[in-house]
């Protein structure tokens, strides 16, 4: 009941400030005009703002938020909804922000805001749309950062990102390398009650992890002919160390042991990439493209849980090795053969696959009780011919017709064995009205099926939560949900945005914690927790975003620059759940979450400053014999900048202020949940020191 009051009072708060802005749009700048459902922002929309590249840029078009992969199957389900020159980044392991983060802001000519469906081709069922246009012509240009980040009690660790542009003639040549690393503090204690609520034992814990990443890639995006060819490649090696220690004391207050965790990914986590696209007229209105990619990754991780109790040392070791693959090729045919309609088919090859290795060991004063081994091959064949239309009813009106057909076989090998076929039909509905000049309503309907995570068809243990077991499952197939949706957006002033949408879903075989059978070669059987599929269920959502300048309000007293972004997001559903049978949420999925965004931009003075407060109500689990509760507090960050100095912009980063705690509650069962026996209740807190990053970045 607290978070739905939460969430009433500050939407109704953020509805009441729309409320006085709306009515004074008359007299207010308005936004740039929309023409043929695309509203074009030029260079000097953000000259305010001090731009450094063009994610900079992009952050400020009112009412539009970067979206990466959505959690869909296939290549092309999975789009987002940024274009770079009217074309889609044809990769899957660099995101949208790190791409835009290369694009110098001086090298960007305008950006196209696209309000309706269907507005492109590269990525159609999205209803909204950036196109970043660049500068034509000759030229090098680039950006930079350099930088510190430092928590209160760790050491000062670099961070170092570059990227270069080099245009000659009809090729471009785009070179990038980052480097990141980063060190963190946390803190806090974990209690253990017995069931009736009395202390059994606490555990005082410190943790220290390091993280470090670098990736270097590049690009050539060229014509040969009437044809347009892009080249693309990344690497990326990556390490991080975790150690946490522990007191442990007894209900007295007297030291009874100690436990030790340590978790290390090694550097030799590595993935690269390479893809590409060549885009050329066929015949006469008919435009094809050919994009390929393939990534391979090594993901490895050690991990080691260690106690010491009245002389006896237990120590638990676990190492995982994720070899994961995934080739694409997709053929996308464009035809405006019809007068009116743009219609596109074609069709998308897949091959993912997964080498999973897993092992234990358990030792007891040094001697060793035994070595368990898990190792599972999974691989995955997909083909998906798809095909749409766009009909352009009238100047206002838009509609998107279109289906995607899946045909896939799954097969698993090792410690899980079983072969599966699917087909899925995947059709989509949207329609857009652009009501006025400010107004644009969408209409969705829409069927989805999510994609699989391989590595949960093989075991893992988090020794976090106290060796807590995740089974793989090898009976675990995609969710589907079918989606109903409305959305509103309305535009106000020059830089005002507010943005309504509401969706119901209905789901068939609902990915949640399921029981998975164990059965050893010796000994009973019995169950551990696992994904899995719990049947069918009902989700619906509400999401609200506002942005909202202040200077009609400010400049009479001689004030501007201030704005205030606010999204809220809240999120209903109902499965049955697989051990008790009673109705519950979805696991993993809060009620609702927050985002109150201030900044203030001093154009003159060269400078800007803000903060950004996220919350959400708890987050909830269920288990086979234990029902987790996690309150993730509010997490403050906040921001100063400085923009004239000659080599660029020097930007203060303050993270994780008040510490951005979360506390977690653990209900054990006897038995399984269905017994409604609590026989143990285990509290933890965790709070982080706050983290500074100090960059100096800027262009040339």
């Amino acid at each position: 009941m607290r978070g739905k009051n939460i969430w009433g009072v500050s939407a109704a708060t953020a509805l009441s400030l729309c409320s006085i802005a709306l009515p004074m749009t008359v007299s207010a700048q308005e936004a740039p005009p929309l023409e043929n459902g695309r509203r074009n922002y030029p260079p000097e929309f953000f000259a305010s703002f001090g731009p450094v590249n063009a994610l900079d840029m992009v952050r400020r078009i009112p009412g539009f938020s970067i979206e990466d992969s959505e959690g869909r199957r296939g290549f092309g389900e999975n789009a987002g909804n940024v274009l770079i020159d009217g074309d889609r980044p044809s990769t899957k392991s660099d995101d949208l922000e790190t791409i835009l983060i290369r694009i110098p802001a001086s090298q960007v000519e305008r950006i196209e805001l696209i309000e309706q469906a269907g507005g492109d081709g590269e990525a159609q069922g999205k209803g909204q749309l950036v196109n970043v246009v660049r500068k034509a012509g000759s030229a090098t240009s680039g950006t930079y950062e350099v930088g510190l980040t430092k928590s209160l009690k760790r050491n000062v660790y670099p961070v170092a990102s570059g990227s270069a542009t080099i245009k000659r003639g009809k090729t471009t040549y785009e070179f990038n390398a980052d480097f990141y690393s980063e060190a963190q503090r946390g803190f806090g204690p974990e209690t253990f009650r017995d069931g009736a609520g009395r202390l059994v034992e606490r555990r005082d814990y410190v943790g220290n992890s390091v993280y470090r990443e670098f990736n270097f890639g590049g690009a050539v995006k060229t014509r040969i002919g009437g044809a347009k060819v892009n080249l693309n490649g990344q690497a990326e090696w990556s390490d991080g160390i975790d150690r946490r220690v522990g007191n442990v004391t007894g209900p007295g207050g007297a030291l009874i042991g100690t436990e030790t965790l340590f978790t290390d990914d090694p550097i030799n986590d590595f993935e690269f990439e390479i893809g590409g696209d060549i885009e050329f007229p066929l015949a006469n209105k008919l435009t094809t493209k050919l994009i390929g990619l393939y990534r391979q990754e090594q993901d490895n991780q050690t991990g080691r849980f260690g106690t010491d109790r009245s002389g006896v040392t237990t120590l638990f070791a676990t190492r995982n090795e994720n070899k994961p693959t995934e080739a694409v090729f997709r053929i996308q045919n464009d035809w405006s053969g019809v007068k009116s309609h743009a219609i596109q088919f074609g069709a998308e090859l897949a091959y993912n696959r997964l080498d999973a290795r897993f092992s234990s060991q358990e030792f007891r004063n040094n001697a060793s009780l035994g070595t368990e081994a898990s190792n599972v091959l999974v691989r995955e064949t997909r083909l998906e011919p798809f095909v749409s239309d766009v009909w352009t009813i009238s100047p206002q009106w838009k509609l998107e017709a279109g289906a995607i057909f899946e045909f896939s076989k799954l097969r698993l090998s090792g410690a899980s064995s079983t072969s599966r076929s699917f087909q899925f039909a995947k059709p989509r509905l949207v329609a857009t009205w652009t009501a006025s000049k400010e107004t644009t309503f969408e209409f969705r309907a829409e069927r989805q099926v999510a994609q699989l995570d391989f590595g949960e068809f093989a075991t893992s243990v988090d020794l976090g939560q106290g060796n807590l077991v995740d089974a793989g499952n090898q009976d675990l197939v995609p969710e589907q949900v079918t989606t109903f949706s409305a959305l509103v957006r309305r535009k106000f002033f020059d830089r005002g945005s507010i943005q309504l949408l509401g969706s119901y879903e209905l789901v068939k075989d609902t990915q949640d914690i399921v029981p998975v059978e164990i059965i050893p070669t010796t000994g009973p059987r019995f169950f551990v927790d696992g994904a899995g599929n719990i049947g069918k269920g009902r989700k619906w959502n509400a999401e609200l975003e506002i942005t909202l300048p202040f200077d009609w309000l400010t400049k009479p007293i001689g004030v501007s620059g201030i704005e205030l972004k606010y999204v809220g997001h809240y999120h209903g559903s109902r499965v049955t759940d697989a051990v008790t049978g009673e109705k519950r949420r979805v696991s993993f999925r809060p009620k609702w979450h927050q985002t109150y965004e201030l900044r203030h931009d001093l154009a003159k003075a060269g400078m800007a400053y803000g903060v950004t407060i996220n919350t959400q109500s708890p987050v909830t689990a269920s288990f086979v014999n234990q029902f987790r509760t996690q309150r993730n507090l509010t997490d403050v960050q906040a921001f100063v900048e400085y923009r004239k100095l000659k080599w660029g912009t020097l930007r203060l980063r303050v993270f994780d202020i008040g510490g951005a705690p979360f506390t977690r509650t653990r209900l054990i069962y006897s038995g399984t949940r269905a017994s409604g026996i609590v026989t143990q209740i285990i509290d933890r807190k965790r709070d982080l020191d706050p983290q500074f990053e100090l960059t100096l970045s800027g262009k040339f």
